[in-house]
């Protein structure tokens, strides 16, 4: 896919909610380095263009504090699924919303892990949209009974590159790195458990989306491979992943390399590079 193209899909999407003045909130989903934080951003801009006031939630901020964590039967505590957010937070404030009223939002820092209620009040105004971005904003769950159908638009972000290659995998394991200080086996640790919960949390709910988005570039190998492969080359050989690594080496060894320099500057892929 051009970038060119997930532009023109995002002024879709704009046009369709900015031409329904009935919808009030726009739920943006999609697994680990989909794109949603650039798609939000950018899917705003575009509706404010269009003459709708908007704001935005981010479902983050809905995070349980630590002494009220949900455990899984394994005994970790539950950071992907549905039951590490404050359900009755957010649906209290999806039916506010959805009904024009303000709504209280909480603000969930990530240093002290704690969460503060109420950080903020969202009060709509006429023909305002209201953005929600997280892991489960497709997830029907996060509605209270009573918020109106169609008020909500939904998308779904998805990255294929049409072939057997994970290419969120690569957008994360350079990103971590870059950003995260993580190296390859930091990454691979956690994939395995990224996936799993996508599986069950999100991919579910994709049907249900008015909009599906596929924000994987056809260049975007050709910027991350460089950077890709010698993290990949670092994977200790008795890795459970070590043979993954090979492969993804493997595939990503002739491709010609791009410098970052050709990302333009507000394109969705600077989120991993």
């Amino acid at each position: 896919m051009k970038e060119e193209l997930y532009e023109q899909r995002l002024a879709e999407c704009a046009d369709e909610i900015c031409k329904n003045q009935s919808i009030r909130l726009v739920l943006i989903a999609g697994g680990s380095c989909a794109g949603k934080t650039t798609t939000t951003r950018k899917l705003s801009q575009l509706i404010r263009e269009r003459g709708r006031p908007v704001d935005t939630i981010s479902l983050d901020d809905y995070y349980r504090n630590p002494e009220n964590a949900v455990y899984l039967p394994n005994g970790k505590p539950d950071i992907e699924g549905l039951g590490s957010l404050r359900l009755d937070l957010l649906q209290e404030t999806m039916y506010l919303l959805s009904v024009g009223k303000p709504a209280p939002i909480p603000f969930y820092d990530f240093t002290t892990k704690r969460r503060t209620d109420a950080h903020r009040i969202l009060t709509p105004v006429p023909g305002g949209i209201t953005i929600v971005e997280g892991l489960h904003a497709l997830n029907p769950a996060i509605c209270a009974k009573g918020t109106a159908e169609e008020t909500l638009f939904r998308i779904y972000l998805y990255s294929d590159p049409e072939d057997h290659l994970d290419g969120r995998l690569l957008r994360r394991l350079v990103r971590d790195s870059r950003y995260r200080a993580a190296d390859a086996k930091q990454t691979f640790d956690q994939w395995d458990t990224v996936r799993s919960a996508e599986k069950e949390t999100i991919e579910p709910f994709a049907h249900l989306a008015d909009a599906r988005i596929n924000t994987h570039f056809d260049y975007e190998r050709s910027i991350l491979a460089d950077d890709a492969i010698a993290l990949l080359e670092q994977l200790p050989p008795e890795h459970s992943h070590a043979a993954q690594a090979r492969e993804l080496i493997e595939a990503l060894k002739d491709i010609p390399l791009l410098p970052d320099s050709v990302v333009p500057e507000d394109s969705l892929l600077r989120e991993f590079i």
